[in-house]
């Protein structure tokens, strides 16, 4: 496996379409065996669950990870190069694996020489044939085909978008999957914007699943969550006896990421005298570790992400300039979910079918994808499935309006939307009068959502709430 150095360069923002012109490289050319035939039909029976239609009804799940992926090729290889159709970035696994291919009316599982042994149903094997529910253990790892007969894929949308979890089948969440994968074999560092909830780490997940790194560590730093004290220590380390309690020595995110990709999220709240520091442990490629007398060289990829307007932030004396440029050699900007409607049946699917294992199995009934439609979701993804979970914990089989009405906070149920502008008559009319019958009108717009009825107000919620209860409007 190859590593990388930490990026260098001017530091002056790249387009990602200007780094790499270069596609991701085909799978080598023995990994296609000559057995079997190309134009072999597109549906082929399989002994135990009927037909495989190709790119149809097969998928792999990942038990750890709770996430599936499509069969849509033959063979379909497995393994931590990332020139696999399945990325496993796990040291116990092998560059290349194992492969699932066809062999006329049969599905076979093929180990191809790893280190650590290709299992299937817990019984170690070399080349055996898979049924729908077989279990496949590689290293760690727990797959398990699945089909008609035992659970339904989970929607990503696209093969490419579900070869790193991510739902959505908008034209903005496909550039942001390409860009992704035009930038993750560079060396390049990557700032990951977009408001919260969004995903931004997922894409930073599939940025270190695509590089040529996928075998390293994955380190996590949330820069908003660790205190300013103890800031430097969780970047670079500390020696023992640097500080009260520092009783052993301790290695920072830096080393623990060597080989591999950090990511900071929330780079943005990072204290102006750390940042300095920061900036010379991505130019030069070393840290020295709290209390240290010697440096300490990293070869890490670094991720950054936040929500804050970092230009901005830059304006007002809060972000240094240089670190700025530095971080934003390429810039990844997640959309929200406002700017994706027509993703929301996918996504509503996904977080169903993953509660469906605790609270039994869910529907979204018409006027409940209609309400979801028009909330404003201010949270984003992250919020529409939370108000998932908890319409599905207390709904009937399919879920309703009212049911999403009471999980976002209000009881209402959702009329119509007006197929005009909303009007109000003015004349001959008090001014509290006036402003009852417009709270009114748009809090029946938005279903009775006050959250959504305030964003349309430019109001905040609880600004809102007082007028209605001012005007005797509970």
């Amino acid at each position: 496996m190859s590593t990388l150095a930490p990026a260098g360069g001017t530091g002056v923002p790249v387009p990602a379409d200007d780094l790499l012109t270069t596609r991701r490289p085909s799978p080598p050319a023995d990994a296609v065996p000559a057995a079997v035939a190309r134009d072999a039909p597109a549906t082929t029976p399989v002994p135990g669950f009927g037909t495989w239609t190709g790119p149809g009804p097969l998928t792999l799940r990942l038990v750890d990870e709770d996430r599936e992926v499509p069969i849509e090729d033959d063979p379909f290889l497995i393994g931590r190069d990332r020139r696999n159709h399945l990325v496993l970035p796990d040291e116990g696994v092998s560059a290349f694996h194992c492969r699932i291919r066809r062999a006329g009316r049969r599905l076979l599982l093929e180990d191809r020489g790893s280190t650590n042994g290709t299992f299937l149903n817990d019984v170690r094997i070399f080349a055996s044939e898979l049924r729908v529910g077989g279990r496949i253990g590689l290293a760690r790892r727990r797959l398990r085909l699945c089909g008609p007969a035992t659970a339904a894929a989970l929607p990503y949308g696209s093969a490419a978008a579900a070869r790193y979890a991510i739902v959505g089948n908008d034209p903005a969440i496909a550039r942001l999957v390409e860009r992704i994968e035009r930038v993750a074999p560079t060396r390049a560092t990557v700032l990951i914007t977009g408001e919260s909830g969004t995903g931004k780490e997922l894409v930073a997940r599939a940025l270190h699943a695509a590089s040529e790194r996928p075998a390293g560590p994955f380190v996590v730093l949330n820069c908003a969550a660790i205190a300013r004290d103890l800031a430097e220590s969780e970047l670079f380390g500390h020696e023992r006896g640097a500080f009260t309690g520092a009783v052993a020595r301790r290695r920072g995110v830096f080393e623990e990421a060597t080989t591999g990709t950090l990511f900071l999220d929330e780079i943005g709240e990072l204290a102006l005298a750390l940042q300095a520091k920061l900036l010379r442990a991505l130019e030069t490629g070393v840290v020295r570790p709290v209390g240290g007398c010697h440096d300490v060289r990293v070869a890490v990829r670094v991720v950054a992400a936040t929500h804050r307007q970092l230009t901005q932030e830059v304006a007002a004396g809060r972000f240094r300039l240089d670190l700025f440029h530095r971080l934003a050699q390429v810039t990844l900007e997640v959309p929200p979910l406002r700017a994706r409607p027509g993703d929301l049946p996918l996504l509503c699917a996904h977080f169903l079918g993953e509660v469906a294992a605790e609270v039994g199995p869910r529907t979204l009934a018409p006027d409940a994808l209609e309400l979801l439609r028009r909330a404003p979701w201010p949270g984003n993804v992250r919020e529409l499935r939370h108000v998932l979970f908890r319409a599905a914990l207390f709904a009937g089989p399919v879920v309703t309006a009212e049911d999403l009405c009471a999980a976002l906070g209000t009881d209402a149920v959702v009329p119509p939307r007006p197929a005009g502008p909303l009007m109000v008559n003015l004349s001959g009319r008090t001014f509290a009068e006036i402003e009852r019958e417009v709270y009114l009108l748009v809090l029946r717009h938005h279903g009775g959502n006050r959250r959504a009825a305030a964003a349309a107000l430019g109001l905040s919620k609880s600004t809102l709430c007082d007028r209605v209860r001012r005007l005797g409007m509970q």
